[in-house]
């Protein structure tokens, strides 16, 4: 299998307010290298055990996600989401194009963000934002789209209007 059919290597990520009703998607700083992960926790097991030790039957509740990213403390360079000890206030709609954009990316409908702002001599200044992924009023929580936006020529802090960005949920 050819390596550009992979959705690794430099992605691009784009975040939507979901408080204001007139909010665009703005493009994130390029995050630091390794450390975009869409982690998911699977549901809890419920199982009913007969005499023997078989299971009659098992059921599962639903997964957990957080979509997870570091970006780096620069010079003249502020922080994506206004929070208070790290607690961001606002609803935000989230979507992680990988380097190759015929890839689907994981988009999450919504999220609530938080922020540990951490510093260190090797590392300097660093953010790690967790978007913790709420169940949406449809579908999954976390869909795998594309886009013909090619969401690496957008700079970082510009805004994308609703109208130009359509995403197509490849598992729909």
């Amino acid at each position: 299998m050819a390596s550009n059919s992979i959705g690794w290597g430099k992605c691009s990520i784009i975040v939507k307010e979901l408080d204001n009703p007139t909010a665009k998607w703005t493009k994130l700083p390029t995050p630091k290298e390794n450390t975009t992960k869409l982690n998911p926790t699977k549901g809890d097991k419920k199982e009913a055990p007969i005499e023997g030790g078989e299971n009659e039957a098992v059921k599962y509740s639903a997964n957990k996600y957080v979509v997870e990213y570091v970006l780096r403390r620069l010079q003249g360079r502020k922080k994506p989401f206004a929070d208070t000890n790290g607690i961001v206030a606002k609803h935000y709609a989230i979507f992680i194009q990988p380097e190759n954009i015929a890839v689907p990316g994981p988009r999450v409908d919504d999220t609530v963000v938080s922020l540990a702002d951490e510093f260190s001599t090797e590392e300097g200044g660093i953010l790690t934002y967790n978007h913790d992924a709420l169940k949406p009023d449809t579908g999954n929580i976390v869909k795998w789209c594309t886009t013909t936006k090619d969401l690496s020529t957008v700079k970082e802090g510009a805004t994308i209007n609703d109208a130009d960005i359509t995403f197509v949920d490849v598992d729909v």
